[in-house]
């Protein structure tokens, strides 16, 4: 093939174009040129046209979740240098004036000094965002409302900020740790952090200084706060520590946000119960945890569960916790005592589970290791099942403490998980110096297996009573011989197993019992009533009700807190008259046997003995009331029957 021959003219164009050609191309791959683009903003939103494409990739990288927010906060924190101005003139970032963000269910944790402000913040896009670990079936709040990802996360985001109604939001705060007094054992504790809220970003830093009505202020009382509310926007927290010469040292707190549920919480209501003491140790139990007495089959399924709550004990002679008593974290680091806490030692609470009062399930404390004559506080908490940052409830849950205080005389010991007498549990007559009862199991079994061997012959006896028969051959119609079986248990368990106070003790309502028997440490009883000529001569003060006491355990004298009359009552109701119970008189003995409900003198200690009856908040009243209706339905139902109604 010939090629064709250029002219002199084309042969120089060919060239020209060739070297132009290579010249590009040379151009473009060793250099690195900038083109102008023109790019659609939205006049409405704040932007910065100088860098438009790094602040887009920046947004996307937010919206897409591949940075975090306070990582794009500290790129928008750019300073600008100038040759001859000083660092001074530019302006100084303050770094009380720092907004520090704060992400759903992850605390912010800080110290703080007194006299100080911290300011945080809580975007729109947290508040918007994926729920957390546990929440069931959040996304629902926002049906028909998505979240894209991509390109478009940030145009998806806005639409629906603009569309959707307020979410409601949940603020807790809890002080971890609180400055330190200079005198030790303050009467008061240190003044509480305050946090103001605002739900404007017109006022990002709220204070007390600030001129805005709407900001809201909140005391952390007791080392927690908590502030639920609803917004469209974002919420802005300032912290503020008061001042008080009195103490020293900063505050530690940990602020949390949650769309979810609080994530710290203080229950108002009693949700532990004191059952008793002795001299060493504490006894408690959680209210009921079922609302009906389950089957053998859910017993074993319910007891197989375990333990779902924790306890603080702390004494009241160390005011370490006083300011943080509401606050979990403050309990965590500061209670002397822990019981069923992950992560701390809790080898001084025995925790399990028990069927006592009424069959319903309670969680059970046996808190050791105490000082004894020593007033305690005491308050259950729960944990969540994943606690931690991250998760719903993750920060715990405080409730209301109950005060308790231990026994002196050392002669009452706590017995507990008794197998025939499964409703008694409390202080009763010991002898620290007596070895075969050194501790409370061989105790209890003592007493236990005192009590079944009484009720055998009381079962031969019912068995002779025509029990399973028609109606008009029954002993009564508003009764079984079941409930006379279990109105004897109830009556047997109180009157052969005392519930033991001090000797010691002023309260009125307390019987005086062996007071003919030296004291453990060998003294004997002299110099005042209870030990004079006449006293020594009576049954009902010189011995024990179960003369076995005496004799075997040798507990020297002590109190007894008397078995309410309505158990013998109830026994004489509940059973067939050919068994012939009775019951003892007004100024006959009665007095001297069994004790009255009334009105209990403190919210601490019964004024007469029923196994399974857990003394509080109106205890003493709904015993009371039971009784009554039980005795209005007996006479009624005997009068029905008498009369053939």
């Amino acid at each position: 093939m010939q090629f064709p021959k250029f002219t002199p003219l084309q042969s120089r164009f060919a060239a020209s174009f060739t070297a132009s050609l290579v010249l590009i191309i040379l151009y473009l791959t060793f250099s690195n040129p900038y083109f102008a683009y023109a790019i659609d903003t939205d006049s409405i939103e704040e932007r910065d046209h100088n860098h438009p494409l790094i602040l887009d990739k920046k947004q996307y990288l937010l919206d897409s979740g591949l940075v975090r927010w306070d990582e794009v906060e500290k790129a928008r924190g750019y300073e600008p240098t100038f040759a001859g101005l000083g660092r001074s003139i530019i302006g100084r970032a303050s770094g009380d004036s720092r907004i520090d963000p704060l992400e759903n269910n992850m605390p912010g944790k800080k110290d703080i000094s007194p006299g100080d402000q911290q300011f945080w913040s809580f975007s729109s896009e947290e508040l918007y965002g994926h729920s957390s670990s546990g929440t069931p079936d959040q996304d629902k709040r926002y049906e028909g409302a998505s979240l894209e990802s991509g390109d478009n996360g940030h145009i998806a985001m806005e639409l629906r900020k603009r569309q959707s109604t307020d979410v409601k939001f949940y603020l807790t705060l809890n002080v971890c740790e609180q400055p330190s007094a200079i005198v030790p054992n303050p009467v008061n504790p240190p003044p509480p952090l305050t946090i103001y809220v605002s739900k404007s970003s017109k006022n990002q830093r709220p204070n007390p200084s600030t001129q805005d009505a709407n900001q809201v202020e909140i005391r952390a009382e007791h080392g927690y706060a908590y502030h639920p509310n609803s917004t469209s926007d974002g919420v802005y927290i300032g912290v503020v520590a008061p001042v008080d010469s009195n103490f020293q040292g900063p505050y530690n707190y940990e602020l949390t946000i949650s769309i979810n549920a609080a994530y710290a919480s203080y229950e108002e209501n009693n949700t532990l119960f004191y059952v008793d003491s002795d001299s060493n140790a504490g006894l408690f139990v959680s209210n009921n945890l079922t609302n009906s007495t389950p089957t053998d089959f859910e017993r074993e399924g319910l007891l197989a569960a375990g333990p779902r709550f924790g306890v603080f004990v702390h004494n009241q002679n160390d005011t370490s916790i006083l300011g943080i008593s509401r606050s979990y974290c403050g309990l965590r680091n500061h209670a002397q005592v822990k019981g069923n806490i992950k992560g701390l030692d809790t080898t001084d609470v025995e925790v399990g589970m028990t069927f006592a009062g009424g069959g319903f399930l309670k969680q059970q404390y046996y808190v050791k290791n105490l000082n004894r004559s020593s007033k305690y506080y005491a308050m259950q908490v729960t944990e969540n099942l994943k606690p931690g940052p991250g998760n719903i409830n993750g920060g715990g849950n405080v409730s209301k403490y109950i005060s308790f205080n231990t026994k002196s005389d050392g002669n009452c010991q706590l017995i507990y998980n008794l197998t025939f007498c499964n409703d008694t549990m409390y202080a009763v007559p010991s002898n620290p110096s007596n070895e075969n009862f050194s501790n409370s199991s061989s105790l209890a079994k003592f007493y236990d297996d005192n009590a079944l061997k009484l009720s055998l012959n009381f079962n031969y006896s019912l068995e002779q009573v025509p029990c399973n028969t028609t109606s008009s051959a029954q002993y009564s119609l508003a009764v079984t011989c079941d409930d006379c079986a279990q109105a004897y248990k109830r009556w047997l368990c109180a009157v052969t197993i005392p519930r033991c106070a001090d000797f010691s003790s002023p309260k009125q309502h307390l019987q005086p019992r062996n007071i003919a028997q030296n004291f453990t440490n060998g003294t004997l009883l002299v110099g005042d009533l209870q030990g004079s000529a006449k006293n020594r001569l009576r049954t009902h003060t010189n011995s024990s009700r179960n003369r076995l006491i005496d004799e075997v355990i040798k507990p020297g004298p002590y109190m007894e807190v008397l078995p309410c009359k309505e158990l013998c009552y109830g026994l004489v109701q509940n059973c067939p008259a050919s068994l012939q119970f009775a019951c003892p008189l007004e100024r006959f003995g009665l007095e001297y046997n069994y004790g009255s409900i009334g009105s209990i003198e403190d919210r601490d200690y019964p004024q007469c003995n029923t196994p399974g009856v857990f003394w509080g908040i109106n205890h003493s009243s709904r015993l009371k009331m039971s009784v009554i209706k039980f005795s209005v339905g007996i006479t009624i139902a005997l009068g029905i029957s008498y009369f053939g109604i």
